[in-house]
């Protein structure tokens, strides 16, 4: 976990280099080449002229009329796995049928093409919002039922998505629509029918996220990623066992943030890899450098299910065999619940070189008896949500304990999370976790304790 933050924000080392000017996300947009814009619109290339001439003339002639249209993209979410199980016929086969299907919900004067292999187009010429949502129902209804009628084959089902944009409300041009009903049946949305207007709400949150993803990127680029490091202590000593390392970024000013924020995005937008694999070298680098400290580091749920990042951690420690004791590698509750069998067989990698795993967030996904005997994972962390107000809830404090008993009674080793006060750690020592980690105790540093004479100076 990327601990208890509050302060984000710390003066950098002087000596580390520095960009020379602050990057915003606002500069970070993309500024089209006029020349790329000059050129022919590539929608020809990817669907049928006729029916863009088509969905061209049904909108001019809405507007001419003042009436409304409506074009509906249908989409065949799982042709590849109905190609991977029957073949290739069957899926044109199931394409065909459905385009008949769809054909008899429609008026006369409506349109169904299929425009690309998975995709197809519907040109609806008399369509206001509510009849555009009654037909989408429709079609969802059909593709729904499409596999009870035991067509080609009893076992087969189709998984579809309906994207749609209305003429002229929000579109006056067949490249314009077919661009939003492109954008609303790919939409997070996790309705069947998928209205350009429900993108609307999604446009600022896609460009902050490939904003925060190309800065995070360039952050990577030119080396201004760091690690932090807090300390987690015995409770029955108070002497620092081990510290979490935890990810920086430094801005072009100088100036030190959590880079914890950005990590959902680096996942979404396939950048976990490099960053993962970044911090897994970082930290190898310090173990190498100090042999008498132990680095716990945070992977992504995503870095479980891959096998190059094993194998780097695998070359790491064959090449130096005495940092395997001192690495910890922590992991979430989700990544259990996303795929049990993956994320035991990781546990089981890093454990079999000599690593040491820890369960984060113990807690906030209930792993079961089950799950957590499958694991075998050597600690758990108590997630810092139930820790932080233990003194005024007792809820929270019937809870942790559960979890203690739970966890102790694995043999597991316990760490507390999110240890702010001194009320708080008198509790988990009466409970009897065995390690715990917060504020009281330190800070996230951005040096090195253990390098100068183990004394710690928090930021």
């Amino acid at each position: 976990m990327l601990s208890n933050e509050r302060h984000p924000v710390s003066n950098m080392p002087a000596s580390a280099p520095l960009p020379r000017a602050e990057s915003t996300i606002s500069e970070m947009a993309v500024i089209p080449d006029p020349e790329i814009l000059s050129v022919s619109y590539p929608g020809s290339d990817f669907y049928p002229a006729e029916f863009i001439d088509s969905l061209e003339k049904s909108i001019q002639r809405v507007i001419t009329e003042h009436t409304s249209g409506a074009l509906i993209l249908v989409s065949v979410s799982n042709l590849a796995m109905i190609i991977n199980a029957y073949g290739h016929d069957t899926s044109e086969i199931v394409i065909h049928e459905l385009m008949k299907r769809i054909e008899a919900l429609l008026s006369p004067e409506d349109t169904v093409q299929r425009l690309q292999r998975e995709q197809l187009g519907i040109i609806l010429t008399n369509s206001y919002p509510e009849d555009t949502a009654t037909i989408a129902q429709r079609i969802h209804n059909t593709i729904q039922n499409f596999g009870r009628d035991n067509f080609a084959t009893a076992a087969l089902y189709i998984i579809g998505a309906i994207g749609s944009v209305n003429f002229p409300l929000e579109t006056t041009s067949a490249h314009d629509a077919l661009d939003k009903a492109y954008v609303a049946v790919n939409s997070l949305q996790s309705t069947p029918h998928r209205t350009f207007e429900m993108t609307r709400r999604e446009a600022d949150q896609c460009r902050q996220q490939m904003g925060l993803a190309n800065y995070l990127f360039k952050a990577f680029k030119e080396n201004r990623l760091r690690l932090a490091y807090q300390p987690i202590i015995k409770s029955k000593t108070g002497e620092v066992v081990h510290y979490e390392a935890l990810l920086r970024l430094v801005g072009q000013t100088g100036k030190i943030s959590s880079a914890g924020a950005l990590i959902p995005v680096a996942e979404k937008m396939g950048l976990i890899d490099i960053i993962d694999t970044m911090v897994l070298e970082m930290v190898v680098a310090e173990l190498r450098h100090s042999p008498n400290v132990t680095l716990a580091f945070n992977v992504s749920n995503l870095t479980t299910e891959n096998p190059a990042w094993l194998e780097a951690i695998s070359e790491a420690v064959k090449e130096t065999p005495h940092i395997a004791p001192r690495l910890i590698v922590e992991i979430t509750e989700t990544a259990v619940h996303r795929d049990l069998r993956r994320t035991a067989f990781f546990v089981a990698s890093l454990q079999s070189l000599g690593c040491q795993v820890a369960l984060d967030d113990f807690g906030s996904g209930y792993t079961s008896f089950r799950q957590l005997k499958a694991l075998s994972v050597d600690m758990v962390k108590i997630d810092g949500v139930f820790v932080k107000d233990l003194a005024q809830n007792a809820d929270n404090r019937f809870f942790v304990k559960t979890l203690l008993d739970f966890a102790q009674g694995f043999g597991l080793q316990t760490v507390a999370e999110f240890v702010e006060t001194g009320e708080i750690t008198k509790i988990l020592l009466e409970m009897g976790v065995d390690y715990m980690q917060g504020y009281y105790f330190g800070k996230p540093a951005n040096h090195r304790a253990w390098l100068n004479e183990g004394e710690y100076k928090s930021e």
